[in-house]
């Protein structure tokens, strides 16, 4: 664990440096016993959620997503759901949805879930697409689902630096509730955590070491 005064000294390195990086992880969460805000979309986009059981639509879904076919089978055999938003049947935009743990991959690391908490992470939108809500539309589609399947908790986890993430998820009603401060080096990475709004849902020791994925 990295004191601050070292973490503020790495800090004053270059970003972009060949060998240091550092940024800072926004962790937002929505409580599902609280209303879920309706945005509405500036373009007509359908709704789907693939799973591993679904033949009819996930080869589709599958040649469209930006993402290599191995990592989207893979996700789907472990019991991740992929929301997708499509518009003229094609993908527009997607996020995935983990109920067990999932995978950090900015400070290399994974969470382990609650059984009352889902994880959203791997967002994405076409970027001719982007500025129509789509990404909103995902999320309120999410948050009805984790409602009608008994889920209690939401949590997304976004850099700072997202601008239009951060926007979406905040529009979507998610609160911040802790900041966690990265440094990675050589592909080791060191972390300083916020105190958290709601010790509840403090990830600090609820992070496992892993190796990164590729």
């Amino acid at each position: 664990m990295l004191a601050n005064n070292d973490l503020a000294k790495l800090y004053t390195k270059e970003k972009e440096s060949d060998w240091v990086n550092y940024g800072i992880l926004l962790l937002f969460s929505f409580n599902l016993r609280k209303e879920i805000p309706y945005v509405r979309e500036n373009i007509s986009a359908e709704i789907h959620f693939i799973t591993d059981e679904s033949s009819d639509t996930k080869e589709i879904l599958m040649n469209g997503c930006n993402q290599n076919s191995d990592i989207f089978e893979d996700r789907l055999r472990k019991g991740d759901i992929c929301c997708a938003a499509c518009v003229r049947e094609e993908i527009a935009s997607y996020c995935w949805v983990a109920s067990s743990e999932a995978y950090i991959g900015e400070i290399g690391k994974k969470i382990r879930l609650k059984n009352n908490e889902i994880y959203l992470y791997d967002a994405f939108t076409k970027s001719e697409l982007r500025g129509n809500n789509l990404f909103p539309k995902i999320l309120t589609a999410i948050l009805c689902y984790g409602k009608q399947e008994g889920y209690q908790t939401v949590l997304t986890f976004v850099l700072s630096s997202n601008n239009p993430s951060v926007t979406a998820i905040k529009k979507s009603g998610f609160d911040r509730f802790q900041s966690v401060y990265f440094v990675d080096i050589y592909s080791k990475t060191f972390c300083r955590f916020s105190k958290a709004k709601d010790v509840e849902l403090a990830i600090g020791e609820r992070l496992v070491s892993t190796i990164r994925e590729l």
